[in-house]
């Protein structure tokens, strides 16, 4: 996996651009906040004629950020679908955005129905377990483009979590003083 954004970090524009770990809060929050994406995979050629074998397959997706691990995108999907049936077979699916029941739904109320204890078809529960993210957070010199390793990127939430809650601690005490 490179370790340097593809573009260069010594001119002018690196120092109003985005840091490696900005970059890492922006991907954690794209997670957090969007709730749908593009969940991409690889034909494993047994579909229709064969001739897709190896391209990419992308659907539009729900999914949220997993409730017991932040971070992490939780889905919920059926083995209908393409490309559960790509994952099963090749293992090789990204993402591009109980306990676990109560979180996906409050972001999306209407996917009460699809849960697996409501019967319909035969949704289960994935957790997608995130290897390596490639970050394009725009363009024009300023912003952040490539790589943002994993360890990062999960730092990344828990320590803006602890950044805002001593600012409200901070703010409080002044408060207080006064």
């Amino acid at each position: 996996m490179p370790t340097s954004p593809c573009h260069d970090n010594s001119g002018p524009a690196a120092v109003l651009g985005e840091t490696h770990k900005q970059a890492a809060g922006l991907a954690r929050n794209l997670v957090k906040d969007t709730g749908i994406g593009t969940f991409m995979s690889v034909m494993d050629g047994r579909q229709m004629d064969g001739s897709l074998n190896g391209y990419p397959f992308g659907s539009m997706d729900y999914y949220v950020d997993d409730c017991d691990a932040p971070g992490t995108p939780l889905m919920l999907l059926s083995h209908l679908q393409v490309n559960v049936q790509n994952a099963r077979t090749t293992n090789r699916v990204s993402l591009a955005i109980r306990k676990a029941e109560e979180c996906f739904v409050k972001q999306h109320p209407e996917a009460k129905w699809w849960l697996p204890r409501n019967g319909f078809h035969d949704f289960k529960w994935y957790q997608l377990e995130i290897k390596e993210i490639y970050y394009i957070g725009g363009f024009g010199g300023i912003h952040y483009i490539g790589w943002i390793d994993v360890e990062t990127y999960y730092k990344q939430q828990q320590q803006e979590e602890e950044e805002q809650e001593q600012e409200h601690l901070d703010s409080f005490w002044h408060f207080r003083q006064q």
